[in-house]
């Protein structure tokens, strides 16, 4: 062996191999380690739900007479996540009973030191917290959060800032609102659920001198929140010159009453068939009967989809006593055509 050893590329080979072996044990001896302390954490941390679960349950009734357990170090993320969760799932007065045992054990402190010190994952913790702590002094801090990059982070923060103050939150939330096409307009309605009043309200007195691709995000908003605008600004909307046809469409959608009515008729003659097709969706929504001639003369237009929307809007505006007898939106729609 040791003769054979003496050619340099056979003991290149050898050492190679011993090495790749040595290596192979090593990674198996730490994946086992790891799977040893994953089970030990998870064995911990039911341990710690259950002892402090119903404490915190408990505490619901009484926050300030409920003796509480010593909370070491290494369990505020255990503590925090428990605490989060239940959070999340009560509403009321209870938030508040378990508010106050968090500041008892001084949970706001912790939660500010994870924000600006903490990895990724601790700091998306701190921002849930602070945000269900309501926590005034952490104000700046999430102002710098909801600015960053990080997509999840920027979200949640914006959302802690709307539960500590609605109006406030709103004001200064609108220019990123508004600009970031990262944030989804789904989750932005849901976020925006709590403070949609002073949303509402804030929007009607900027939306006019919004530009083109913010006013598009902005009546996406509108629509998304169920949000009424006056119709004073509806029809500015729908006569500003050079209004692009995304935009108007858009602002068809939400426009609704009587005092708009006139425009939108107006509308069903637009050059691009998107205005067209959603001035018809408005007519079935908000029409009168007179406008059946002029739906029905949208069953002849070039684009499909705008046929297809008049049919619907007929099938849906021709009344029981319209016809000899009842028959279905799909028979009403056949008979009109």
């Amino acid at each position: 062996v040791f003769s054979t050893l003496s050619d340099p590329f056979l003991r290149v080979a050898f050492v190679t191999g011993t090495a790749a072996l040595a290596l192979t044990a090593l990674l198996l001896l730490l994946t086992v380690a790891l799977r040893i302390g994953l089970k030990r954490r998870e064995k911990h941390a039911l341990e710690f739900t259950a002892l402090w679960r119903p404490v915190l349950m408990n505490a619901l009734v009484d926050p300030t007479a409920c003796a509480l357990p010593v909370l070491r170090s290494r369990d505020w993320l255990n503590f925090l996540k428990l605490w989060n969760y239940l959070q999340e799932s009560l509403r009321g007065e209870a938030t508040d009973s378990l508010n106050q045992v968090a500041k008892r054990l001084h949970g706001d402190e912790q939660a500010r030191g994870l924000l600006r010190r903490g990895n990724r994952a601790e700091r998306l913790l701190a921002i849930l917290t602070l945000g269900n702590l309501r926590d005034r002094e952490s104000w700046d801090d999430l102002l710098a959060s909801a600015a960053s990059r990080d997509n999840i982070a920027s979200l949640n923060a914006a959302r802690a800032l709307i539960q500590i103050d609605p109006m406030a939150g709103v004001e200064h939330l609108m220019p990123l609102v508004l600009a970031r096409q990262d944030w989804d307009i789904a989750r932005l309605a849901r976020m925006l659920g709590d403070a949609r009043a002073a949303f509402g309200l804030l929007l009607s007195r900027t939306i006019v001198s919004l530009k083109a691709h913010q006013l598009l995000r902005a009546l996406q908003l509108v629509e998304a929140l169920r949000l009424q605008l006056p119709p004073a600004t509806l029809l500015f909307l729908l006569h500003r010159r050079h209004q692009p046809p995304a935009v108007l469409a858009a602002a068809l959608r939400v426009a609704n009453g009587a005092a708009v009515l006139a425009t939108v008729r107006e509308h069903l003659a637009h050059a691009d068939w998107r205005v067209r097709a959603q001035a018809v969706h408005a007519l079935s929504r908000f029409g009168e009967p007179a406008d059946l001639t002029l739906l029905t003369a949208r069953l002849g237009d070039a684009e499909w989809w705008v046929r297809y929307a008049a049919a619907q809007a007929l099938a849906s505006m021709v009344t029981e006593n319209e016809v000899r007898e009842p028959v279905s939106p799909y028979e009403k729609a056949a008979l009109i055509l």
